[in-house]
């Protein structure tokens, strides 16, 4: 597992004490994936979040485009150490929006969706710090894509 030095400079631990992300930490597992493995398929179901602990993720959707030079996958991002992902599902329990799979042999904690919303029935302000996180993560992607997409419109 992680250690907590390292967990506290990721992005979804700003201004959360070292004890609150070691109770996070007690919902997560940890999981290894090889090169290639699809960890989240578009369109499932699942919603725990993930951090990325080692490697690198590729986050994908499916172009519908009708030209076949635009069809395929399109990459969204390419998510590294201290990255989250699932996020989405997370917040609003539906489909996956995206297709998740490992760019290396990656390692990531899984969190587990129920464990963590029991912590934060228990500790409110504890899931008010993680839900902000998870919003200027979000925003930032958001810019992040707007400027990236903003040529192809």
């Amino acid at each position: 597992m992680i250690s907590l030095e390292e967990a506290a400079d990721f992005p979804i631990f700003l201004d959360i004490t070292p004890d609150q992300i070691k109770h996070i930490l007690s919902c997560a597992t940890e999981e290894r994936h090889e090169k290639g493995n699809i960890l989240i398929r578009e369109s499932g179901t699942c919603s725990d979040i993930y951090i990325v602990t080692q490697g690198r993720v590729d986050v994908e959707i499916q172009s519908y485009a009708r030209s076949p030079l635009n069809s395929g996958n399109k990459r969204l991002a390419l998510l590294r150490v201290g990255d989250i992902f699932g996020e989405m599902a997370y917040i609003e329990p539906r489909r996956r929006a995206a297709r998740v799979s490992a760019f290396d042999d990656v390692q990531v904690l899984c969190i587990d969706k129920t464990a963590l919303d029991a912590l934060f029935e228990q500790e409110p302000k504890l899931g008010f710090l993680f839900m902000r996180n998870i919003a200027r993560i979000i925003s930032q992607r958001l810019t992040e894509l707007n400027f990236l997409w903003r040529d192809d419109v």
